[in-house]
């Protein structure tokens, strides 16, 4: 019954191109909205495992992988490493083994991909002074400018540390963070995510491990810069009355809104079955569901789907797997009406997108909460209103025109308005001013009029300020030049949803109506 639900819990995701080998260990970056990369991990099975150094990225929308040969100083291979997004298409990752009891070396490496993956860089950061030292089944989080190291063991001793490096500041330089008070006990194959809304924003959050005597842990702690300059950490309250989590160590967690999902991962009982655990921070209540059977593995998640690549499975806890389990968080909390009911407020506002395993980059109350995040400017996804209760999709009514009204051509979003036009004038490859012999738009003056009075609603619908999403493609002046928009569209692509509007948002500059003479 348990494999049952888990089956109808997971769906495979079908994946194409140079597939990477089974493996456990690694890390997997979201470094762009349908992007992520695969660094390291062993492969092998029963023992005879092999260390790897390759780099990977995953193309969700074509469900492609690709091998890079990256060039510039590669990092050696290693596992137990972690990772963290720093920017768009910039990571960085710290640390790991190297088999035979050996450790990585100290340096912390950037992979630069925003040239291109064919042209993709890594570099090792210049560092002046301590570092945090060799080390694996640590955590590594980027809440910017802060770079943040945590735990893990340095081959000698599990440690509960804290280094800190600000990336405004050069030259770089590692500092270990002084932090009175209270802090988790030592621990190793612990998870981080950070936080980057409500009032745990830029928080590190940490959840269990693995401490010196072996044993597994379920203690959530949340690492907080005050004002002041000063670090603490604060412990996550549990409700009495509520059944604890199970302690783990190789699991994942993720953030969505105020939940923290705990995926995956293993106790001290061989075997044991840890269930998809997840903590509301708004009540400090403890929930669980159906058990993903995975340790060793990564995670990310885009809006609802939460995806799980490689590690190993409870059943076969000796060979790796090279399958990613797609995960609908609303399908795995559906048994539990209140959960369902915050994870939709949540994807109703805003798209989120994070990773785990050390891999996050910036996807409310009680000290500690949040998710991690990308924001995107209000857009109109349904018909808005113009003055008077008209609606521009239905029926348009061209505000100050003495109550015109101009039906569609059709009942479906295709022939809305809007469609009308781009439907004639968004034609990268073939447009030209010319096309009709005249150089004239046959589109009637009320039409005209119409498009532009919504187009004028929804930026009044809007902030003043936007808040944009990258990656994003920034446009300049051209003068009323729209052959030479078209040109620009066909070289760098399109926003339509044959194009790639999809991975990147767009930002028209400058003079778009004047001067030009067509």
């Amino acid at each position: 019954k348990q494999k049952q639900e888990q089956k109808r819990l997971m769906d495979r995701l079908e994946v194409f191109g140079e597939i990477p080998l089974a493996r456990f260990g690694h890390t997997i970056t979201p470094v762009a909205k349908t992007k992520v990369v695969l660094f390291g991990g062993a492969t092998g099975d029963t023992g005879k495992y092999s260390i790897t150094g390759d780099t990977y990225t995953l193309d969700l929308l074509m469900r492609k992988w690709f091998k890079l040969e990256v060039g510039g100083i590669t990092p050696s291979p290693r596992a137990a490493h972690s990772a963290t997004a720093v920017d768009n298409l910039q990571m960085v990752i710290y640390g790991g083994a190297t088999g035979g009891g050996s450790l990585a070396s100290d340096d912390l490496y950037l992979l630069d991909l925003r040239t291109g993956d064919a042209k993709a860089q890594w570099m090792v950061v210049p560092v002046v002074g301590a570092t945090p030292g060799r080390r694996y089944g640590h955590t590594i989080c980027f809440s910017k400018p802060h770079l943040l190291v945590f735990g893990g063991n340095t081959g000698t001793e599990a440690v509960n540390d804290v280094w800190c490096l600000n990336v405004d500041r050069t030259p770089f330089t590692w500092v270990k963070l002084d932090i009175q008070g209270t802090a988790p006990v030592v621990r190793v194959y612990h998870s981080a995510a950070l936080c980057s809304t409500g009032t745990a924003t830029g928080m590190m959050v940490i959840y269990g491990g693995r401490t010196s005597d072996s044993s597994a842990l379920n203690d959530t702690w949340g690492l907080r810069k005050h004002r002041d300059g000063r670090w603490d950490w604060v412990q996550a309250p549990y409700k009495h009355n509520n059944d604890p989590p199970v302690p783990s160590f190789q699991h994942s967690t993720l953030f969505l809104g105020p939940l923290m999902l705990v995926i995956g991962g293993r106790t001290n009982k061989v075997n044991e079955n840890v269930p998809l655990e997840v903590y509301d921070t708004e009540t400090s209540e403890w929930y669980k569901f159906t058990s993903i059977k995975r340790f060793r593995h990564a995670c990310w998640c885009i809006d609802q789907s939460i995806f799980v690549f490689g590690g190993f499975e409870q059943d076969s806890p000796s060979v790796p797997t090279d399958m990613i389990a797609e995960i609908n968080s609303m399908k795995a909390c559906k048994d539990n009406p209140i959960l369902t009911q915050k994870l939709e407020q949540i994807f109703s506002k805003e798209p989120v997108f994070t990773g785990t395993s050390g891999s996050g980059k910036p996807p409310h109350t009680q000290g500690i909460g949040g998710n991690t995040t990308t924001q995107k400017p209000p857009q109109q996804t349904s018909s808005p209103q113009l003055p008077g209760g008209g609606v521009t999709i239905g029926t348009i009514h061209v505000a100050g025109g003495g109550g015109v009204t101009v039906q569609p051509v059709g009942q479906t979003p295709k022939d809305s308005l809007p469609n009308m036009f781009l439907q004639h004038l968004m034609r990268p490859k073939e447009w030209c001013a010319n096309v009709d012999g005249t150089g004239r738009f046959h589109f009637r003056k009320e039409l005209i009029v119409s498009l532009a009075e919504e187009a004028t609603q929804v930026a009044q619908s809007q902030e003043m300020v936007l808040k944009l999403r990258v990656p994003i493609k920034v446009f300049g002046d051209i003068h009323g030049q729209y052959q030479d928009l078209m040109r620009f569209f066909d070289l760098w692509g399109q926003p339509t949803e044959n194009g790639d509007i999809e991975c990147f948002d767009y930002l028209f500059l400058g003079d778009y109506v004047d001067r030009g003479s067509h």
